[in-house]
């Protein structure tokens, strides 16, 4: 790819230069000044009124053409033409992207001003935009682009990173894991809050777990049961320390050899 060292000599290499294109017999024209008065001077018509007399005339304003509009960027203060390329692609100019920092790409920018500035052609070859209303400058087209116009064209034009599939556990299974362990530890049934505790924290172990695996390396596989019943002394340590004497209990007695 071509290197280039300004603006300008984008624009030279791309075409942007006064255009070879024609509109009415002129050179493309995106705009047009606003209209002015002045007052000159006039013949009067021999026999009515003085020989000479002032009248104001309408004066059209200059038109707007595409080599303006190189001018126009060519002289911007770089925070500026960071706003003009961030207002270009807030209307759509540069398609999707995958990175908003390909909007700074002299290449894509002279294409995305060129799409521009024949929308502004065509808006004032028609008639819908006679002015400068149109014309793809910070004071015309963009002069109201705001940050929050730029936060929603990223959702539109960027294109978002696919998320990484984790597998996990299913529901059912961590469920039935759940019923289990509270039996075990508990003698008892969890209650609905004690449930939905005890799926959440195996459920994020394994987002946890997965997410580090895309980064690759060796990782551990999920301790599903020691992270129930961890929650399972949590939610009632009291009966836990009486199952676990018990248990600790019948044990004894069956080494001992007591029934």
């Amino acid at each position: 790819m071509a290197e280039f060292d300004s603006i300008a000599s984008l624009y030279a290499h791309l075409g942007l230069t006064p255009s070879t294109q024609v509109v009415d017999g002129q050179v493309l024209v995106l705009g047009e000044g606003p209209v002015t008065y002045e007052t000159e001077m006039v013949e009067s018509v021999q026999g009515q009124g003085p020989a000479r007399f002032e009248e104001e005339v309408e004066v059209a304003g200059d038109k707007f053409t595409e080599n303006d509009l190189r001018e126009y960027v060519v002289n911007l203060q770089p925070d500026e033409l960071l706003t003009l390329q961030q207002s270009l692609f807030s209307n759509g100019y540069y398609g999707t992207i995958e990175s908003i920092t390909e909007i700074e790409d002299p290449i894509k920018t002279g294409r995305a001003l060129q799409s521009a500035a024949r929308d502004s052609a065509l808006a004032y070859e028609q008639g819908v935009s006679p002015g400068m209303e149109s014309v793809p400058t910070l004071e015309g087209r963009f002069a109201e682009f705001t940050l929050e116009d730029l936060d929603a064209a990223k959702d539109e034009y960027l294109q978002q990173e696919a998320e990484p599939t984790i597998r996990v556990m299913p529901s059912s299974a961590v469920d039935r894991m759940v019923e289990e362990t509270w039996r075990k530890l508990l003698g008892r049934k969890p209650t609905a809050e004690e449930r939905r505790a005890a799926f959440g924290a195996v459920r994020a172990a394994q987002v946890a777990g997965g997410n580090a695996m895309q980064g690759g390396g060796v990782v551990e596989s999920v301790d599903v049961t020691g992270i129930l019943q961890g929650q399972a002394v949590e939610a009632d340590e009291e009966r836990a320390d009486a199952m676990s004497l018990s248990s600790s209990a019948a044990t004894l007695k069956r080494v001992l050899g007591f029934k």
